[in-house]
């Protein structure tokens, strides 16, 4: 009982502290240029990594840097942090983890840390665009495909299992897709090719059009054919993030 009501004031201190301490930083992959996830194998809980000290955080995160996780250290500054931990909710993050690697590592669920409405209470003009399975897939699938230099031309069972989730996720969705004044929808090349960008959210939407060039459709799976340029190969998904293409024929 002392034990748990002492855990329970370590998260606490813990949460009060990630709010106003002047320091804290996050780790970020290199990869997706999002927050770095990671699954919990003891609770299974998919959760990002925070440390006040940036020194601790070089400690704590050396075991992902033997294993060869491309990954950066970034600090969040207190104005920035309600949007930050708001956005985690879009990815699927469910948890955090402060001091990972450090023997003063705790973690906590993310709702206790920042609660939002649910979709009943929202205005009845608003909707929520979100896609967080997909979103958290696409991340994981990310983080492993992009470790190497060079990107591999055979799929781990791993990152086939992954990209089977990712698709049957995908094929569930709701989505958004910028459009311009003449309801043009913009075009974006990788490597020569055309592709269509895709949004799961709100924040990886207002990454790409961050002078609000464009407006914002909604768009389900089913109809992702019909607003297809038909130059395109296919779809780009989250293009300043996990940026996963994903070709569809018309």
């Amino acid at each position: 009982m002392g034990e748990s009501i002492n855990k329970a004031g370590n998260i606490q201190e813990t949460m009060a502290k990630i709010r106003m301490h002047s320091e804290l930083y996050a780790v970020i992959s290199v990869c997706t240029h999002m927050p770095f996830v990671y699954c919990d194998p003891n609770s299974y809980d998919d959760e990002i990594f925070l440390y006040f000290d940036k020194n601790d955080a070089k400690k704590g995160t050396k075991r992902l840097l033997e294993e060869k996780n491309p990954i950066q250290i970034v600090q969040i500054d207190v104005p920035s942090r309600l949007a930050f931990f708001t956005s985690l909710f879009s990815m699927g993050v469910n948890a955090i983890c402060v001091n990972f690697g450090l023997e003063s590592e705790i973690s906590f669920q993310l709702d206790q840390l920042i609660r939002r409405q649910s979709p009943d209470q929202m205005p009845k003009d608003q909707i929520r665009v979100e896609n967080p399975e997909l979103h958290l897939t696409a991340l994981y699938f990310a983080q492993e495909f992009k470790k190497n230099a060079e990107y591999k031309d055979v799929l781990s069972e791993e990152l086939r299992e992954l990209n089977e989730e990712m698709i049957a996720h995908f094929r569930r969705g709701t989505y958004i897709v910028a459009v311009d004044e003449g309801n043009k929808l913009p075009i974006l090349q990788k490597g020569g090719v055309p592709y269509q960008p895709l949004f799961t959210d709100i924040w990886e939407f207002q990454k790409f059009n961050p002078k609000k060039k464009f407006g914002a459709m909604v768009v389900p799976f089913g109809d992702i054919k019909d607003k297809l340029s038909k130059e395109t190969q296919g779809v780009v998904i989250n293009p300043f993030g996990a940026d996963i293409i994903l070709k569809i024929t018309n």
